[in-house]
């Protein structure tokens, strides 16, 4: 058992999730997303403009995007056995 504040901590089973399979890909295309917009603002380099010329209105879409789609993901995720 772990100590916390002093305590010994219960000990906890670890849960076990569902994800079906449409929930996965679903969440590997966010990664994906955000791996794309993360490339998109990298600085250039030292001597390169450090700008990134997406219009808000991309930005909001793609962001709204992400959010709907990780939406579906815990929406879509269950406990094991329930």
């Amino acid at each position: 058992m772990l100590m916390r504040n002093g305590r010994r901590a219960p000990i906890t089973t670890p849960h076990s999730y569902l994800l079906p399979a449409t929930a996965q890909q679903a969440l590997t295309q966010t990664r994906d997303q955000l791996r794309l917009l993360a490339q998109l603002t990298e600085p250039q380099g030292e001597g390169g403009p450090d700008v990134v010329y997406l219009s808000a209105q991309a930005l909001a879409e793609c962001f709204d995007r992400l959010a709907d789609d990780l939406d579906r993901v815990a929406e879509a995720v269950s406990l094991s056995g329930l």
